[in-house]
């Protein structure tokens, strides 16, 4: 090969990536500054955890049926159920997020739309305890919402437990007493 037309192929090249790199220069720059500037979110992006705040009833939409403990496949979500029927709630919901693979099928297998995955996704902790999660830290409405539902599902439990047994219903109670009659 020829060594003069190695040189002009070599000089050609390294023009035509100078022209490339001109060009680029007098282009609008894309760079954001992070954390100062932020890209919006997809609105189908999944990230943070959020129970569900129920306004009229004054509690959490979570009855504790586990479905979202069942459907998960790393074993991330852990509950402490209360109450039966109507009544029913959670007064402790823990996440592990040093597990989760963020698959979305906890919050798919929920039948009451009480979990939902939202737009956050910063969530670095310098300890590995910081990335379990109580019910305080996903309830929407933080501590304060967290300590209501705990209030009003005790309330709800105390009201059935005066009317006969929890979670029956009126028409249930009553049939008892007329078979006696």
């Amino acid at each position: 090969m020829n060594p003069l037309r190695t040189l002009l192929g070599g000089l050609w090249r390294i023009f035509l990536g100078m022209g490339l790199t001109l060009k680029t220069f007098f282009r609008p720059k894309v760079t954001i500054r992070y954390p100062y500037e932020r890209r919006p979110v997809s609105p189908r992006y999944r990230g943070m955890f959020y129970l569900k705040w129920n306004e009229e009833k004054q509690r959490l939409n979570c009855v504790g049926c586990t479905l979202c403990a069942q459907a998960c496949p790393t074993d991330v979500i852990s509950m402490n159920k209360v109450g039966k029927g109507t009544t029913a709630g959670v007064d402790e919901f823990v996440m592990d997020l040093g597990r989760c693979m963020f698959c979305n099928l906890c919050v798919e297998a929920c039948p009451f739309d009480a979990i939902y995955m939202g737009d956050q996704y910063e969530f670095a902790v310098t300890e590995k305890e910081g990335s379990v999660l109580r019910i305080v830290d996903l309830a929407q409405g933080g501590p304060e919402n967290a300590r209501r539902n705990v209030e009003t599902l005790m309330r709800l439990q105390a009201e059935a437990a005066e009317k006969g047994k929890p979670g029956e219903s009126p028409k249930q109670q009553a049939r008892p007493a007329e078979e006696g009659a």
